[in-house]
């Protein structure tokens, strides 16, 4: 029988909607029924394939997600580009009532401008305050110094000066009196003589009277200044110093307590300063925010909202809640391709391993892409018996008509043999351990062992026992055939 050409075979796996399907291209000779009546095949040589065919859509690998950034849900949207619009970097896609916000700025630049005229009066009050207490201090300090020099000055000076002339009285009324009295004595003793009269006796006797009561009142004006006087003045002299003192200390506690106290009120007017320049700082950011932009180029894609009345894409006049996604804006840049794989299909593939992608809006572009994610966990789809891993594709290219959310066939490229024998695997027959086809040669049907190799649900690569060309049924026969072994391995 003449040989063929070589032919190319796919088998391919399918997974589609929980459901497995087997489909099969064959390129070449399909099968045949024999003249006997039995269906048959033919064994062909070419390529072959074995993928597994997964749906799957296309995604941007990252997406900016519009939202707004104002408090609560005062951010009212005025204007609002479609959706599906192209956007470049910059472009203003949501811009939102700024009324409130500028209101609100308008309040917080006023009572900023009122904080600081009230730091400044509090600061030219503060420095008031602290002159006066400062004077009030360098006056007692003045005084105290006075009230030092006036006790030095009674206590080394006019005091002990004055105590010094009542002693230096006392004692010269005394020597005085003690002269009179010497007198008197001796002109007393001169009488007896006969030398004076009794009147010059009487007159020395009225001066010593007179010396005793003034030495008497000298003793007395000493004895006061001692005890009395000098005592009283330096305890008046030493009053008045500790009173200077303690006003000088009052005059320190009032400064101290003065600093303090605009000190405490200059930071609580700092603090309103920068309260309000806070306001103003939020106030500006808020009313920065009344407008989106788009910080990549791309298609806007509008999000469904909450409303009230449920869920839907949003339009002018809507109020949003802070942080609510409005659009998104995925990268064209960086598109990758998600789909599925069961769980039973999921030691079939790994990261890295080759797969085509085909487009359903443009069956002419297929892309080439492999494995850069295989999900961690099973997820189990509605309507299905069968779990599923998530799995990304990165492209190997692009392309200017691929859009994020396009539905595409993923087809895994699991293993291929190129230049093999191929058979269908309703060929292949088993008997105990031994593996067969049922060759038709010239005139009889003989039962052929045969070696497989890359086998699929469908085909199978013949390694031995059958030729390209050769013609195989699909049915086992009813009669008794020879039987054909392949030569047993040399040692």
């Amino acid at each position: 029988m003449p040989s063929l050409g070589p032919r190319r075979i796919t088998a391919t796996l399918f997974g589609v909607g929980g459901l497995f399907l087997l489909g099969l291209s064959l390129v070449g000779r399909s099968r045949t029924v024999a003249p006997t009546g039995r269906p048959t095949v033919t064994a062909e040589r070419g390529r072959l394939d074995v993928t597994l065919v997964e749906p799957g859509t296309l995604q941007a690998e990252r997406s900016v997600t519009l939202s707004s950034e104002l408090r609560s849900n005062r951010a009212k949207i005025v204007f609002l580009l479609a959706d599906g619009s192209w956007v470049k970097a910059g472009d203003v896609v949501v811009r939102f009532d700024p009324t409130p916000f500028e209101e609100e700025r308008t309040k917080a630049l006023g009572e900023e401008r009122d904080g600081e005229a009230a730091l400044t009066r509090a600061d030219e009050e503060r420095k008031l305050q602290v002159a006066r207490a400062e004077e009030a201090r360098e006056s007692a300090k003045s005084s105290a110094r006075l009230a030092e020099i006036n006790l030095q000055s009674f206590e080394k000076g006019t005091g002990a000066l004055n105590l010094r002339e009542a002693e230096v009285n006392a004692a010269g009324a005394g020597s005085e009196l003690e002269r009179s009295r010497q007198e008197l004595r001796d002109v007393e003793a001169m009488l007896g003589k006969g030398f004076v009269s009794q009147a010059e006796v009487a007159r020395q006797k009225a001066k010593v009277q007179e010396l005793e009561r003034q030495s008497g009142l000298q003793t007395d004006k000493l004895r006061a200044a001692r005890e009395v006087t000098f005592p009283r003045e330096l305890e008046r002299v030493r009053t008045q110093l500790q009173e200077a003192k303690d006003a000088v200390a009052r005059a320190e506690a009032v400064l101290y307590y003065t600093h303090e106290f605009y000190r405490a009120a200059l930071e609580s007017a700092e603090r309103k300063v920068e309260t309000t320049r806070e306001a103003l700082r939020v106030a500006d950011e808020q009313l920065t925010k009344t407008s989106i932009t788009s910080p990549i180029d791309g298609f806007l894609i509008l999000q469904d909202i909450p409303l009230e009345a449920g869920k839907r894409k949003p339009q002018i006049g809507d109020s949003v809640w802070s942080g609510v996604p409005i659009a998104t804006v995925p990268d064209l840049g960086q598109i990758i391709t998600q789909t599925r794989v069961r769980e039973v299909d999921l030691y079939r593939i790994r990261t890295g391993l080759p797969a085509s992608v085909a487009l359903e809006a443009y069956p002419d572009l297929v892309l080439r892409g492999k494995i850069s994610f295989i999900g961690s966990l099973a997820e189990a789809i509605a309507d299905s018996p069968w779990k599923f891993f998530t799995v990304n594709l990165a492209l190997d290219r692009t392309d200017p008509r691929i859009r994020p959310g396009m539905s595409v066939r993923v087809a895994f490229e699991l293993a291929s043999r190129e230049g093999v024998v191929v058979i269908p695997r309703d060929a292949v027959f088993t008997r105990g351990e031994r593996t067969l086809c049922y060759v038709r040669r010239r005139s009889e049907v003989v039962d052929q062992q045969v070696v497989l190799g890359l086998t699929s649900e469908t085909h199978a690569e013949v390694k031995s026992g059958v030729e390209a060309g050769e013609e195989l049924l699909l049915d086992a026969p009813v009669e008794q055939v020879r039987r054909v072994d392949l030569p047993e391995p040399s040692a």
